[in-house]
């Protein structure tokens, strides 16, 4: 059985022999139930067996080993078995040659056994219940498929493979790596009472209602709560109450309000449960408002959504957050094509904090964002200010050094809507990362109405919010290299060093690329003649998965020579939310072997 709380879309199974002989590839899986197989297993175990697919909007690849074959479910959990027994990362677990004994598998599964405890006790399950082989019957939300709903899984390296455990009904995350646990799961009381099912039957609903204009306004009006609350994008005005935030998406929805483009004729995605909160008199949960157009592309419905159990059923609440920040992590791999030249990679977290006025007419001027250490105390990462953008901008340690200040008084910002955070390179770099990694991925954010970040701000959020970072960042080297990064074709590599053209004439450029394997979603490519990309000739948004962009841009006053700097970046998201950007530049002018 293939599953990650819904049975993946469009998976197909691919399966390993002990040597990396492949077995078999390509096997579907029947999208109702989960369900793959018979598969023939030839060769000698221990055998790898992969599933990839989707899930709502997420790609996913899941794993599981086995040495004698019979009934194996493929599953998040299953793939934290795989890598806790062979002590290595999703990245490189399907590569090579692995032999994995029964006793570590079992051994494996009895450790995450411990760790699941809060998860199996609300889902009803033995403690010693087999997530190798278990009844899962996806989409259900009982049982087995609970636990898949109720905690999250996180995978991959450091000095071995390790796993984190994310409570999604009350919090807590716990840590495994191979003779090590750190943390634990905590499920509140009442989340043994919680109705999942009846969260699936609100986005029916919601889904209905969205499918044309029509009955958009009234349908979703009928399912959001009386203090839902919406927005165009983060730094937009906010409606409030049922009906006029149901308003707000329909125009949207209609191509009325936002850039135009109208999204009647696609779908409404399954959402994916985020992490419950339980403090108040109802239940408060985060969800997804993903909607897919007709051609395939993904737009998000408002940022930080969530849904709230009333006593007579699930109701959208719409906007988490006045304040509505996000954090992305993004891991950058630079590649020169025409020449031999080492490989560089860069870790970023891309915090976006609306440089709004909240409720009572303060504005919002400075922030202060930190995670915490092992110890529980918050560890200031960066102070972010206004910059004449909508959003603030990265306090940085002068206007030449991006470096984070956290001296609000000493530095400077370095331009409009700088976002990105970039990490320290080595041991310090790692450290950050290793924090989120084993004391989880959230973030304050402390909001201040002074530019020295002294005075708090007073809105609807209070001085402070929390918000968790989209995509673990790698630690390991091998975990940074084994990315499923796009490989460009040698004739798109061949293209892109001769790429030329006078002022004011057309370029033809056609890229194609292949991918390793289906956990990354390729989304955009662009093509610049400036390493920030500033200098756009072109910008595609891609359907998820692309393996090939069009461009076809007019030059303008000055002429692109072959030997002039260029750049293709190819940018795309894990199922975890990380962005992998890939940056394949040239620059025939600069020195063989030395980076562009």
């Amino acid at each position: 059985m293939v599953a990650a709380g819904l049975a993946l879309n469009g998976a197909t199974v691919r399966v390993l022999d002990t040597t990396g002989k492949v077995v078999a590839s390509g096997r579907s899986v029947t999208a109702a139930t989960g369900a793959y197989g018979p598969i023939t297993l030839t060769g000698t175990g221990t055998f790898r067996v992969e599933a990839c697919g989707t899930v709502g909007d997420k790609p996913l690849c899941v794993w599981a080993l086995t040495n004698a074959g019979g009934t194996v479910n493929l599953t998040p959990l299953t793939s934290a078995v795989a890598v806790l027994a062979s002590g290595q990362g999703p990245e490189t677990l399907m590569s090579d040659a692995l032999s994995v004994s029964d006793t570590s598998l079992i051994a494996a599964q009895s450790w995450l056994r411990l760790a699941l405890a809060p998860a199996f006790s609300d889902a009803g399950l033995a403690s010693d219940f087999n997530v190798m082989t278990g009844v899962v019957a996806p989409g259900t939300h009982t049982g087995h498929d609970r636990v898949l709903d109720t905690v999250g899984v996180g995978l991959g390296a450091d000095t071995k493979g390790f796993v984190t455990l994310e409570g999604r009904m009350g919090g807590g995350q716990a840590y495994l790596e191979p003779a090590n646990t750190l943390g634990s799961l905590q499920f509140a009381p009442a989340a043994a009472n919680l109705d999942l099912p009846g969260l699936d039957t609100l986005f029916s609903r919601m889904a209905l209602a969205v499918a044309n204009s029509a009955t958009c306004q009234s349908g979703l009006a009928a399912v959001f709560d009386s203090a839902a609350r919406s927005s165009l994008d983060p730094t937009s005005l906010t409606s409030s109450g049922a009906v006029e935030a149901a308003q707000l998406i329909c125009l949207r929805m209609g191509g009325v309000l936002g850039d135009g483009e109208v999204l009647f004729g696609g779908k409404l995605l399954p959402t994916t449960l985020g992490r419950c909160d339980f403090s108040g008199t109802d239940p408060v949960c985060r969800v997804n408002l993903m909607f897919q157009t007709s051609k395939g592309f993904q737009r998000a419905l408002g940022v930080e959504q969530v849904a709230v159990k009333r006593a007579a059923g699930w109701l959208f609440l719409g906007n988490r957050l006045e304040v509505q920040a996000t954090a992305t992590a993004r891991l950058v791999l630079t590649r020169r094509v025409d020449s031999l030249a080492n490989d560089s990679y860069s870790r970023y977290l891309d915090v976006a904090i609306p440089a709004i006025n909240v409720s009572g007419g303060a504005a919002l001027q400075c922030a202060r964002v930190s995670q915490k250490d092992s110890s529980g105390a918050d560890v200031p990462l960066g102070l972010f200010k206004r910059a004449g953008g909508n959003y603030l901008s990265l306090w940085s340690a002068s206007a030449g050094d991006p470096t984070p200040s956290l001296d609000p008084a000493s530095g400077a910002t370095r331009g409009s809507n700088v976002v990105a955070l970039p990490l320290a390179s080595g041991t310090a770099g790692d450290a950050v990362v290793r924090n989120f990694v084993r004391n989880g991925r959230a973030l304050k954010v402390e909001l201040f109405a002074d530019t020295v970040c002294s005075t708090p701000l007073n809105g609807l959020d209070g001085a402070s919010v929390s918000i968790d970072v989209a995509g673990l960042l790698p630690l390991a080297s091998t975990s940074q290299t084994g990315q499923p990064w796009p490989a460009l074709a040698a004739a798109a590599t061949t293209a892109l060093v001769g790429l030329k053209g006078s002022a004011g004439g057309k370029l033809t450029f056609a890229p194609t690329w292949t991918l390793p394997r289906a956990s990354l979603a390729v989304n955009r490519a662009q093509l610049c003649t400036d390493k920030a990309c500033t200098s756009k000739l072109a910008d595609l948004e891609l359907a998820a998965g692309a393996t090939t962009a069009a461009f076809a841009p007019t030059l303008g006053g000055t002429a692109l020579n072959a030997s002039d700097y260029k750049l293709l970046r190819i940018t795309g998201r894990m199922p975890d939310g990380l962005v992998l950007q890939l940056d394949s530049q040239s620059c025939s002018a600069q020195g063989s072997g030395l980076g562009c």
